[in-house]
């Protein structure tokens, strides 16, 4: 028996081509990496949002909702690891934007973060 713990990824950047560079990859990584059994198509990519933007000063954000399944579960296995392997990409390349990773709530209401720019506290 699994537990919920809330992962969720949230990026922001200025400059368009940026922030859309950076969802596309996120696309890519979730629709390749979340695609067992219990997910049904557009698989990993559910859990995108959007680009939206911001009232002032050009901001654009999207975001990684949490993945819904209990920890230890293959959907949240996939998950950590299309995470991991979205902000590595989003750390080493030459992108803008951006980002911090954070855990919430769930079975055990703990809160933290995980990942961001600058502060890669996963390491």
């Amino acid at each position: 028996m699994g537990y919920i713990k809330h992962h969720t990824i949230v990026v922001t950047g200025w400059q368009d081509e940026s922030i859309d560079e950076a969802r596309k990859k996120a696309v890519e990584i979730f629709e390749e990496t979340c695609n067992d059994e219990m997910i049904k198509p557009p698989y990993g990519s559910n859990v995108i949002s959007p680009i939206i933007g911001s009232l002032s000063n050009g901001q654009k954000s999207f975001f990684i909702a949490p993945d819904g399944s209990k920890e230890g579960w293959q959907t949240s296995d996939n998950c950590d690891k299309a995470r991991t392997a979205f902000l590595d990409w989003l750390k080493g390349s030459d992108n803008y934007c951006d980002y911090i990773e954070v855990v919430f709530g769930g079975d055990d209401e703990h809160q933290a973060i995980l990942r961001s720019k600058d502060t890669d506290l996963d390491e």
